[in-house]
């Protein structure tokens, strides 16, 4: 039994970007403070009801995983436990020191993706270039490292001549569709794609079959941030809850099926299907007025 496991971070970043998942927050400065479940309590949650899993990735949600207060929350996860391997997304503009507090545990790093803001840092040359010093810097220091973008149409060129640059300097490059503004419900760039688009999208990011995953291979089990910390999610887009931190519980037997009567995301094989919040399975919707505390957030 493989875990994909999403663990909570502060929602905090230094990034402003227009399309983030997380950008009322940020636009507002709420940085929501952790503020429910802890290490050990979620060590004992493990190992009660993930005692058989033979592999935990973990991915830090909801913030800027090496801003100063996550990065000392990562490296505390990190000395708390034992078979967690973490798998980060950054946007590479971090100190080199934060960077650094992985360093005692850099055998058990996963990957550290750096995803390139093109839109946001492009015309910053002092940004370009601390992107560029720390994902080389990483990469001489023996982290399995790799560089991100997304694909917009009208940047197709740019992104391409990027992907040869850093295959140049031997690093590996992948290209993720894009999901749209307003949380990823827009969808305004995913029409406009052509063959040449939907070829350059890097296989990690084609899902494909009646049955989902975060990552091919691994059974998802994302722990909520924020608004109801502590409840565990199959899926952030049928925020159906299977288990909870500080109750005690976990209802294993779900799956994530892509395509139910409606075409939406389904988990399925559940014994109660529960959802916390007041709107239509707890998911924004950019039509209604609606809080945070009645929405389930999507990982950044």
């Amino acid at each position: 039994m493989k875990i994909y496991l999403c663990y909570p971070v502060t929602f905090d970043c230094n990034l402003r970007c227009h399309y983030c998942f997380h950008k009322e927050r940020f636009e507002s400065n709420y940085t929501d403070k952790r503020k429910r479940i802890s290490v050990p309590m979620y060590i004992k949650w493990r190992n009660k009801f993930l005692s058989g899993a033979t592999e935990i990735l973990v991915n830090f949600h909801g913030g800027e995983p090496f801003l100063d207060g996550n990065s000392n929350t990562i490296a505390s996860f990190m000395r708390q436990t034992e078979m967690e391997r973490p798998e980060l997304l950054t946007n590479g503009l971090q100190k080199p020191e934060n960077y650094d507090k992985l360093d005692p545990f850099i055998d058990r790093v996963c990957r550290i993706g750096f995803t390139y803001h093109r839109r946001v840092i492009d015309g910053v040359p002092s940004y370009k270039q601390k992107f560029e010093d720390n994902v080389l810097r990483l990469r001489d220091k023996g982290y399995p490292v790799y560089v991100k973008e997304l694909m917009f149409v009208d940047l197709h060129e740019n992104i391409m001549e990027n992907k040869r640059y850093w295959k140049d300097k031997g690093v590996e490059f992948k290209i993720q569709d894009f999901k749209g503004v307003l949380r990823g419900r827009s969808q305004e760039e995913l029409p406009r794609y052509g063959p040449l688009e939907y070829l350059h999208i890097d296989s990690e990011y084609r899902k494909s079959g009646d049955y989902c995953a975060c990552m091919y291979g691994y059974k998802n089990v994302l722990i909520r941030g924020g608004w109801n910390e502590g409840d565990v999610l199959a899926c952030f887009e049928d925020p159906k809850v299977v288990g909870n931190i500080q109750e005690m519980w976990y209802d294993p037997g779900y799956k994530i099926s892509r395509r139910n009567s409606k075409g939406c995301i389904d988990v399925q094989g559940l014994k109660k299907e529960i959802y916390r919040g007041t709107y239509e399975k707890d998911l924004f919707d950019p039509d209604k007025d609606q809080t945070d505390e009645d929405s389930s957030l999507p990982c950044s």
